[in-house]
């Protein structure tokens, strides 16, 4: 389906309806990912953050994987008819997380807020019915409590937020029932209102409107009575002085509230009579009226919902003090966007609109006395008393009665920005700062880069709209290339501008490489870096350390003990310090002690890291190679521990590299896979550039690699593996390290078996095992020898050689066995079973594989388990016995699932698949052997696809589905002959056939 066949709901229960109209039934888990990301308006969601949204802190241990899992079912109730290995069009991936892909006004919530900006329009152009008219029309949208049913603290806070803009959006429209006489019919809702909401002052002063224009004098007065009795109550406070200034002007019947105001004032706030109006408090004052706001970027794009909350604030209905602060990253558009909001509510601020910047990025800061002279000046005061006290003293009372905007640009600190706040209601200050700013009732928040759409808008109005339509994927690949920053599309689009007979293609290829991109985003003196480096010369040795050092490690995400290791320091001082970047806007939080860099800035730190000195005076090392040395280190020490639970009874961790850190420890597999699976990135990145530094020790690394091991025969990460444990084979051959080349090419060999590329991992293989024993290096030797044997039994380099294959893993098992390992043991008895049964001696390789079971059922289920069990099926199965092999394989499955491996539950699947062909149970076998299939094509698992694809295309024809069999045979055929597989017998007749 197409991202425009569906409505959403969120203004009552979560619902999905797709274009027949028909409900799509949704887990209580699905319908809180929706709310989350439908709430974030096509923006991306990280997986942290859907995690912490469902479930919350702390989240259950396996929450992530249950959010795989539900996102999973998400997009195949969106797009049922999806072709497998086809990227997501409605749910989509998205770095580090996912985004939701909808049509316009898709959900009830863009509707809702649609109508309501319209009716603010017409209100404001003086046309009260149309106002009204839209807003019945928004609420008759709502079907009940927003987000009915939905757990997690992010439905929590969206309702609530959700419950109180329609509150607004009620009071709004019955304030125009108000001006437009409708009195009498308003009290009964009213009434209704105040009685849910006792303490809303708002509906309690409209309810005596109300009551005192239908000549309800009494009651009017009676319902503020009760109010202040609530408020006391409740609270312990008084009513406000809008409220009690309303009671005064019933009580002594004033007229100016007999009739509504006239359609050329301001809508909708009959608190304010005549004598309260702004020209009546500024009829002394002649000084012109400052309007300082310098004019608004004429290209301002997107920022829709930072827009909104802006003018949420500064665009209030009622006289308040209003303190809305915004921090971001350097180059987001924070001073585009507080000028573009200021703007759009000039006409409510009469009174002027003060502007600084405040030079907070500077080595010298503006400081508060003398922006307080400036505005003093601007205000009409020829005499500027000295002193900050003074000064700010005469300011707010200046300010007292007036309405003024007063935006504050660049602030450098909490310190220089309070003497300039407000003091009085009817005033707002904007605030801009690279920095988390700690303000008095401030209305905070974080901007953000923009969505992909908002970055190909600017790019598309800068450069024109045709360029772009003519390259749209080069667009796309530029304003990903510049991390979607508003600085940098901006000068990309100007230089693409500049030169009409450059291609955007050809610029992406300029910005290709990474060390070169930031040097690329520059025109004239507009720079990234140049942007960047203001706050990065600001800060203290020791921060400025972190922000470089932190930036090395690979993935999207990195935790604090990984950054500690980075760093050479504690976790706690660690943590510290990357608080305080994130405070400074220099690096962002990424769920609970995780954080992030912005791709620009990591590369701009790293840029950093590069420059600086050696990590010790005297040394060669650098401060970088030290810092990667030391993660290698951390992560070596960590996946060890992960390894040792994984793999018990195991003694090749106790071969690897002695490590010092002090490593993240599991209280069982699933943790450390779970770990394994979160950090997977930041592995390989830091696997790659060991390879690629000389001043990473290698040999650490390469039992790195191997420590992976288990995880990647777990999840299938082979292709993952298979590179940077080529630059490493190769690393460790130009370093002359014997031992890390073996282990290297190890992890190559079978990694490249088991993607279907036999013959080349041949090749390592047997380099490996001529280096072992030509060094008499035992370490690798044994599972060396059964890396050969599988790939002689498969036939991966050619005819299969099942006697060679035996030999080579009698041998493997004598190792095992010398050197005390008997996971080692274990994995080669099983995998003799294989060539003795392709030799037809059924009954010792049964023999086999049960005293094998009998030995590894006391370590519980682990992956060797599984393999034995899923190979004592098979064997049943061969011995002519389908029913006792179903029972194996059901207890096989059962494993799987309790260590949580998807590829090995892939490959039982398929044999059970073929035990329940052998009982004629055929509907069943094909189920099983389809969900094989397509869980080898999501792993990128050829060689089991193609495994698969016969069994299938057997169990169809058995089945009488003639043409089905005959479309999967020719695939597997097909396959078989890409994959240099050779072929089995019926594949064998089928291609001469075909």
């Amino acid at each position: 389906m197409h991202q425009d066949e569906f409505r959403y709901g969120l203004l009552g229960p979560v619902t999905v309806v797709d274009s027949a109209g028909e409900a799509i039934s949704l887990t209580p888990q699905q319908r809180a990912i929706l709310a989350i990301l439908l709430a974030r308006r096509g923006r991306a969601v990280t997986a942290d953050d859907l995690v912490d949204g469902v479930w919350g802190h702390p989240a259950p241990k396996r929450a992530m994987s249950v959010l795989q899992s539900q996102v999973f079912e998400l997009r195949r109730k969106l797009e049922p008819g999806r072709p497998p290995r086809t990227p997501a069009a409605v749910l989509a991936s998205a770095p580090g997380g996912y985004r939701l892909v909808t049509a316009e006004d898709a959900c009830d919530l863009d509707r809702f807020d649609r109508y309501v900006t319209e009716a603010d329009q017409a209100a404001r152009g003086g046309d009260r019915e149309d106002a009204r008219r839209l807003l019945r029309t928004a609420l008759s949208l709502w079907r009940g409590v927003p987000l009915a049913g939905v757990p997690g603290p992010h439905a929590d806070g969206l309702r609530g937020a959700l419950t109180e803009r329609r509150l607004g959006a009620v009071e709004a429209r019955i304030r125009l029932d108000l001006e437009l006489g409708e009195h009498a019919e308003s009290v009964p809702e009213l009434a209704l209102l105040v009685a849910e909401h006792p303490l809303r002052e708002g509906l309690r002063a409209l309810l005596m409107l109300a009551l005192y224009r239908g000549g309800r004098q009494a009651e009017a007065l009676a319902a503020y009575a009760d109010g202040r009795s609530v408020l006391a109550a409740e609270l312990g406070v008084e009513p406000s002085t809008e409220l009690s200034d309303l009671y005064q002007r019933v009580l002594r019947a004033d007229p100016s509230l007999a009739t509504a105001p006239s359609p050329t004032t301001q809508a909708g706030d009959p608190l304010r009579g005549p004598e309260g109006s702004t020209a009546d408090r500024t009829a002394g004052y002649r000084h012109p009226i400052p309007a300082q706001l310098p004019a608004p970027p004429s290209d301002f794009t997107g920022r829709a919902a930072a827009v909104e909350h802006l003018l949420a604030a500064l665009d209030a209905e009622s006289p308040q003090i209003v303190v809305s602060a915004m921090s971001g990253l350097g180059g987001v558009g924070k001073t585009a966007l507080a000028l573009h909001a200021g703007h759009r509510v000039r006409h409510r601020y009469p009174d002027g609109q003060l502007h600084v910047d405040l030079g907070g990025t500077s080595a010298d800061p503006v400081e508060p006395e003398e922006v307080l002279g400036r505005f003093l000046r601007a205000l009409g005061i020829g005499a500027v008393p000295d002193g900050l006290d003074k000064r700010a003293a005469l300011y707010r009372s200046l300010l007292a009665g007036r309405r003024v905007l007063v935006l504050l640009d660049n602030a450098a600190d909490g310190r220089q920005v309070n003497p300039l706040l407000p003091g009085t209601p009817g005033c707002a200050a904007l605030v801009t700062s690279r920095v988390r700013l700690s303000l008095p009732s401030a209305r905070a928040f974080e901007l953000d880069v923009f969505s992909d759409e908002e970055a190909l808008a600017l790019l598309s109005r800068i450069v024109g709209p045709a360029r772009i339509a003519a390259e749209p994927e080069a667009a796309a690949e530029l304003v990903a290339a510049c991390g979607r920053l508003p600085l940098a599309v901006r000068i990309v689009g100007a230089r693409l501008a500049q030169r009409p007979v450059w291609t955007v293609a050809g610029l992406v290829d300029r910005l290709t490489e990474e060390q070169h991109r930031l040097g690329q985003i520059k025109i004239g003196d507009l720079a990234v870096d140049a942007t960047f480096r203001l706050s990065y010369d600001q800060l203290p040795p020791d921060l400025a350390r972190a922000f470089r050092l932190a930036s090395l490690a690979d993935g999207p995400v990195f935790s604090v003990p990984m950054a500690a290791s980075l760093l050479d320091r504690d976790e706690r001082q660690t943590e510290a310090l990357l608080e305080q970047l994130v405070d400074v806007g220099l690096l962002e939080p990424s769920g609970e002690r995780r954080y992030r860099y912005h791709d620009l800035l990591r590369l701009f730190a790293r840029a950093r890291a590069e420059e600086a000195g050696p990590a010790v005076q005297g040394t060669q090392a650098s401060e970088a190679d030290a810092a990667l040395d030391r993660l290698v280190d951390f992560c070596l020490a960590t996946v060890r521990g992960a390894y040792r639970l994984c793999r018990p009874g195991c003694t090749t961790p106790d071969a690897m590299a002695t490590t010092r850190a002090a490593p993240v420890r599991f209280d069982d597999a699933a943790a450390g896979q779970e770990w394994v699976r979160d950090a997977l990135d930041t592995l390989l990145g830091v696997l790659r550039q060991a390879a690629r530094r000389p001043g990473i020790r290698i040999a650490p690394a390469a039992d790195l690699l191997l420590a992976l091991d288990p995880f990647g025969e777990n999840d299938f990460l082979w292709p993952y593996l298979n590179g940077p444990a080529t630059a490493l084979a190769d690393a460790a051959a130009l370093r002359g390290e014997p031992a890390a080349e073996i282990r290297a090419r190890y992890m190559l060999g079978g990694g490249l078996w088991q993607v279907g590329r036999g013959t080349e991992g041949r090749a390592q293989v047997d380099r490996a095992l001529a280096l072992c024993r030509a060094t008499g290096d035992e370490v690798m030797l044994g599972q060396l020898l059964n890396v050969s044997s599988l790939l002689d039994a498969t036939g991966a380099t050619g005819t299969p050689g099942y006697e060679s294959a035996l030999a080579l893993l009698q041998e493997a098992v004598a190792v095992h066995v010398r050197r005390g390992n008997l996971w080692g043991e274990l994995e080669t008895r099983n995998n003799s079973a294989y060539p003795l049964r392709q030799l037809g001696h059924l009954s010792r390789a049964l023999d086999c594989l049960t005293d094998a079971l009998s030995r590894a059922t006391p370590l519980g289920w682990t992956v060797v388990r599984v393999y034995i069990q899923t190979g004592h099926a098979r064997t049943l199965v061969e011995l002519g016995r389908p029913g006792e092999a179903v029972a194996s394989y059901t207890k096989a499955l059962d494993g799987c699932r309790e260590i949580g491996s998807e590829h090995l539950e892939l490959l039982v699947e398929r044999g059970l698949g073929e035990a329940l062909r052998e009982l004629g149970r055929y509907g069943q076998a094909a189920a099983h052997l389809e969900r094989s299939l397509a869980g080898a094509r999501r792993l990128g698992n050829s060689p089991l696809e193609a495994a698969v694809l016969l069994s299938l295309g057997a169990t169809l024809s058995a089945a009488g589905h003639t043409e089905r069999a005959d479309a999967s045979l020719r695939a597997a055929h097909s396959l078989h002959l890409r994959l240099g597989i050779p072929l089995p017998e019926p594949l064998t007749a089928y291609g001469t056939a075909t």
